[in-house]
C-alpha cells in the first residue's frame, strides 16, 4: 500500500481495511455517491445552467456520467445525449433505455467515440478534477481533430481555494445506516489532490488536480479556441469553451 495516497491519520485505520485504488469501480462506494447525488448545493439546478447551451435536437456527449445524475433526466426528457462512463459500477444506474449511449472509454480514448457529429460537450460535477492538465489538453485537441461538428464544450471545476480550504478536514455522513469519511488532502508536490472516502470496509482513493481559469484559458488559447466564464462563485466556477469559430 502507497501510504502517501492515505490521509495520515487514516493510516492506522486503512492497515484494516480493504484499499480500493480507483474508488469509482467498487460497488460501495458507487452505492455511496448515488445516495448523495442530490446533496451538493454547489450544483443545485446546475442541469438547468447546461440546458442553456443546447436543445433536443443538438447530439450531446457528457464526459463522466457517472450514476447518470445529468443524463438519465436528460435522456428521459428527450434530449439527443450520449455519455463516457468507464466506470462500470457506476453505469449500472444510468437508466436501462439509455445505457446503450453510454460508451465505457476514458478521456484518453475520446477518439474511439463512434459518433461524429457532437455539438456540444458537457462535464458535470466538477469531473475535470480527476483529469490531468496535460489529458484535458490533450482531449480538447483531439476534439478538436476529431469533431466537425463541435460548438462548445462547457464544464465547472472547483478553484484551489476550495481545497485549500478543505484540505485535512474530514466530514462524515451516514448512508444506508453505515458511516462513510471523506477527505483531502495535497500530496507532498502539492500538484495533485488526493480524495479518501472510507466505509466501514473499505478505503477508496481518487487523484484530482486542480484547476483555475487561468491555466484553462491558456490552454484553450494555445488551441485556437476561446473561453467564457458561465459562473464564477468563491469557489467554484463554470466555463464554456467555444470551438469552430462559434459564438
Amino acid at each position: 500500500m502507497d501510504k502517501s495516497l492515505i490521509f495520515s491519520k487514516l493510516q492506522k485505520r486503512a492497515e484494516e481495511l480493504k484499499l480500493i485504488e480507483n474508488l469509482y469501480e467498487d460497488d460501495i462506494f458507487a452505492n455511496y455517491y448515488q445516495s448523495i447525488v442530490n446533496q451538493d448545493e454547489l450544483l443545485e439546478d446546475d442541469i438547468d445552467s447546461y440546458k442553456q447551451f443546447f436543445d433536443k435536437s443538438m447530439p450531446i456527449l457528457e464526459i463522466g456520467s457517472g450514476t447518470g445524475r445529468i443524463f438519465n433526466p436528460l435522456f428521459e426528457d428527450g434530449y439527443n445525449i450520449f455519455g463516457l462512463e468507464p466506470a462500470k459500477e457506476m453505469a449500472k444506474y444510468i437508466t436501462d433505455e439509455g445505457r446503450d449511449r453510454i460508451y465505457s472509454l476514458t478521456l484518453q480514448e475520446i477518439g474511439n467515440l463512434p459518433q461524429k457529429n457532437i455539438e456540444v460537450i458537457i462535464i458535470p460535477a466538477t469531473t475535470v478534477s480527476l483529469f490531468s492538465h496535460g489529458d484535458f489538453y490533450g482531449f480538447l485537441k483531439k476534439i478538436k481533430e476529431t469533431q466537425p461538428h463541435i460548438k462548445r464544450i462547457v464544464f465547472d471545476f472547483l478553484k484551489e481555494s476550495f481545497f485549500e480550504s478543505t484540505a485535512g478536514l474530514i466530514q462524515s455522513s451516514q448512508i444506508n445506516g453505515e458511516k462513510f469519511y471523506n477527505v483531502n488532502f495535497f500530496d507532498q508536490s502539492e500538484e495533485r489532490i488526493i480524495y479518501n472516502l472510507v466505509s466501514p470496509q473499505k478505503i477508496g482513493i481518487s487523484i484530482k488536480y486542480s484547476y483555475s481559469y487561468e491555466v484553462l484559458e491558456g490552454m484553450f488559447r494555445k488551441l485556437g479556441l476561446s473561453l467564457k466564464l458561465v459562473k464564477d462563485l468563491d469557489s467554484y466556477a463554470m466555463v464554456e469553451g467555444v470551438f469552430h469559430g462559434e459564438e
